[in-house]
């Protein structure tokens, strides 16, 4: 049986165990963790080259550090979105696929979450957006490390469309209300900071474009574009108007602010470029998503990540900047990235500069489909579909994955083969649960009919 720390014990081990970063707690710094459901990997200018989308994130990125090969820890957003939070593979969560309105399960109440890690050690919490870790009261931020929430439980694409303040549900968007929830998701962001500016504060600002059913104000809508693209031009501009608030209020300088995605992208539209897969697929257009990083005086300008990085590497990395430690007893799959945002170590890819030390593995509910360690990964599975034959490819010559090198690398397929192997040891049958969905206007699987 797993030993798990008492709030007070782990405090005190916080405490001791502060690493060389430390510093004065009232300088340490505010923490915004700001993130879009299904942006895919060149929906942003300054990944696709095209300089006239999303100029805001582009000066953002300019600003800080850029990732190329940040991955996703899984292929749909709960699991994805326990990962982040919790530092852990999905499946040690027990979020192993989309939640579903109603569900009879979420986020489990011993895991421990960046907002209750970074609470205990002082901060301002908040989430804003969706959620989608559970939506009974019991899974819901609050109860789960934040002070506060203001959002949607699940994705756009579910009934009902709901609005929760704290543990009460105090909207619905029906209508016309659906096309203004990005403003005042903005809006509930600026008044948060502004309250909580003379504190360490961590932001948890998860928005729901553009994921499907995409809902604009008519005043954004710009003739000859698609809505596709009017959605990330709107998000982009209203990232634009948190970043105003941020120096307005002196808070720009000491504030580490993160911009990334929960998955690939949904439908038409999301630009993966040349990468291969969406959704679903743990192919690089399914996992491989944006993460920029801007931290002034400590990440460097114009700087660009080529070594590759995990959603649970940014729990190790957080309790670092708020000099505090891993919560014990419990197993933890990600590392301490900071000296790659930093610099503190060469930013080249595999095998040179930071060294990466555990593979990274893409599960399909219990079973391990997808291993990458250093140049190559692995695929032995597609979704729940064994393959015909494993498919090998060096990422790092061929993000595309267009050629797969099984055949002419027999030991390295065996080499992954072992380590997918060894973490399927590690994984849970999965059961699958079944409950009735009532409602008319909803599809088996919760989603909305069309």
């Amino acid at each position: 049986m797993r030993q798990l720390l008492t709030r007070r014990d782990w405090l005190r081990a916080a405490s001791l165990a502060a690493l060389p970063l430390a510093r004065a707690a009232d300088s340490r710094p505010n923490i915004l963790w700001i993130w879009c459901d299904n942006l895919a990997y060149e929906d942003l200018g300054i990944y696709s080259g095209d300089e006239t989308r999303s100029p805001v994130i582009n000066r953002l990125a300019r600003q800080g550090v850029r990732f190329t090969q940040y991955y996703i820890a899984h292929t749909v957003c709960s699991p994805s979105r326990a990962a982040l939070l919790t530092g852990r593979q999905p499946f040690r969560c027990g979020v192993v696929d989309v939640l579903r309105p109603d569900g009879p399960s979420g986020l489990p109440e011993d895991e421990i979450t960046l907002g209750q890690a970074l609470r205990d050690l002082g901060y301002a919490t908040q989430a804003i957006g969706k959620w989608h870790l559970g939506d009974r009261r019991e899974f819901l931020p609050t109860r789960r490390g934040f002070d506060h929430y203001f959002g949607i439980p699940y994705s756009m694409d579910m009934l009902p469309t709901i609005v929760y303040r704290d543990e009460e549900i105090v909207d619905n968007l029906d209508g016309a209300k659906v096309e203004t929830i990005t403003e005042r998701y903005t809006d509930e962001a600026i008044r948060f900071v502004t309250e909580k500016r003379e504190r360490p504060f961590f932001l948890y600002f998860s928005h729901t474009i553009p994921h499907p059913p995409l809902n604009l104000p008519a005043r954004v809508r710009r003739p000859g574009h698609s809505i596709y693209d009017d959605a990330i031009a709107h998000m982009d501009a209203e990232t634009g108007r948190f970043l105003d608030a941020l120096e307005k209020h002196g808070l720009t300088e000491n504030t580490l602010i993160f911009f990334s995605s929960d998955n690939g992208p949904m439908g038409a539209g999301g630009q993966t470029g040349r990468l291969r897969g969406r959704i679903r697929d743990a192919y690089e257009g399914g996992i491989r998503v944006p993460l920029i990083a801007r931290w002034p005086g400590h990440i460097p300008e114009n700087r660009v990540v080529e070594a590759p990085a995990i959603a649970y590497d940014i729990f190790p990395t957080l309790m670092r900047v708020a000099n505090g430690a891993l919560p014990a007893g419990r197993v933890y799959d990600g590392q301490d990235i900071l000296p790659l945002l930093t610099g503190d170590t060469p930013a080249l890819g595999s095998g040179t500069g930071f060294n990466r030390i555990q593979p990274f593995f893409w599960i399909y509910l219990d079973n391990v489909t997808t291993v990458r360690h250093g140049r190559w990964k692995l695929h032995v599975a597609h979704r729940n579909e064994t393959l015909p034959e494993p498919e090998l490819y060096d990422v790092e010559a061929d993000p595309e994955e267009s050629r797969n090198l099984a055949t002419a690398h027999p030991e390295e397929v065996r080499r992954l083969k072992e380590l997918i192997a060894g973490q399927q040891r590690q994984v849970p049958k999965v059961w699958g649960l079944q409950y009735p969905v009532r409602d008319p206007a909803k599809l088996p699987g919760g989603v909305r009919r069309q």
